[in-house]
């Protein structure tokens, strides 16, 4: 189950991870929200976005330790 709600410089709000295959062009996301969604760690797909991220939101979850 995915928890994700993300918002792109091209005002795309959904609640899936995004593709980058998006009319043959990077997408570009800058906010990511997984609050409230449980999690015991920061999901993976954070790190593919680390260059155009600007927001991430992981509170009310159970993350314990963030990585480096």
């Amino acid at each position: 189950v995915r928890c994700l709600e993300m918002t792109t410089k091209r005002k795309i709000i959904g609640r899936l991870v995004p593709c980058r295959c998006f009319r043959g062009e990077e997408e570009i996301v800058s906010v990511l929200d997984y609050s409230h969604c449980g999690l015991q760690q920061v999901p993976k797909e954070v790190f593919n976005f680390e260059r155009t991220l600007e927001e991430l939101y992981l509170d009310a979850n159970q993350i314990e330790e963030l990585p480096k």
